[in-house]
């Protein structure tokens, strides 16, 4: 069985270009986006992520 550790960090939507950015840094580092949650705000969700820890040092 695959252990994973998990991520949740707020993701703001009005700055496009940013968010983008910030998204490609977490995959980048090895994070799978899983969700999104439902709207806290106009601009601001919740994205629930999680990467694999085999290899990792924990």
């Amino acid at each position: 069985m695959t252990p994973w550790e998990y991520e949740i960090r707020s993701v703001r939507f009005g700055n496009w270009d940013q968010t983008k950015e910030d998204l490609n840094r977490m995959g980048i580092d090895g994070w799978e986006l899983v969700k999104f949650s439902d709207q806290i705000d106009a601009n601001v969700r919740m994205a629930y992520f999680k990467r694999s820890i085999d290899g990792l040092d924990i």
